[in-house]
């Protein structure tokens, strides 16, 4: 599943989305920052102050904000932030145990159904700890949206700037 997604995301010219020739997908520890996160610096915070940074270096990469354990999540589009009208996918790679279940809030406090999934992906090219899932979110007006993910023991928080 991982990819056919990464190869319509190489034909949108995003090359660094995907795995390099090994395979395997290139990371930096999580302690490092990037020259090129984009929408603010570290970790998402409510409100979107700052709004969770996708990191471009690495694939549009981007860091749920946890209390314990791991959230990363690769978006699978041409361009990030995501803006009014578009529908984003995002998979995901959290740590814990049990199924994912995801709350997707617009900028106005109300719960919005996912556009799909969760959807467990059994192999993947996407090298970080914890399970796999993807997940796709429609996004229908300007502002701060709130994707908060949980598993038994873990929970994380992601909040986007829509333009």
């Amino acid at each position: 599943m991982i990819g056919r997604a990464c190869a319509a995301v190489l034909a949108l010219g995003v090359a660094t989305a995907c795995t390099g020739g090994d395979g395997a997908k290139r990371s930096t520890p999580a302690s490092t920052t990037s020259s090129t996160l984009v929408a603010g610096t570290g970790i998402g915070r409510p409100n979107c102050s700052p709004a969770t940074p996708f990191d471009l270096a690495e694939g549009n990469e981007l860091r749920g904000t946890m209390t314990s354990g791991s959230l990363y999540g690769i978006a699978m589009a041409p361009h990030v932030p995501p803006q009014v009208g578009e529908t984003l996918k995002i998979v995901w790679r959290m740590t814990g145990r049990g199924p994912l279940r995801v709350s997707f809030t617009d900028p106005a406090g109300h719960r919005v159904p996912l556009a799909f999934g969760p959807e467990p992906h059994v192999a993947s090219t996407y090298r970080r700890p914890g399970d796999e899932w993807g997940t796709g979110f429609h996004f229908s007006r300007r502002g701060c949206w709130h994707i908060h993910l949980a598993r038994t023991e873990t929970r994380g928080d992601v909040w986007l700037q829509v333009t």
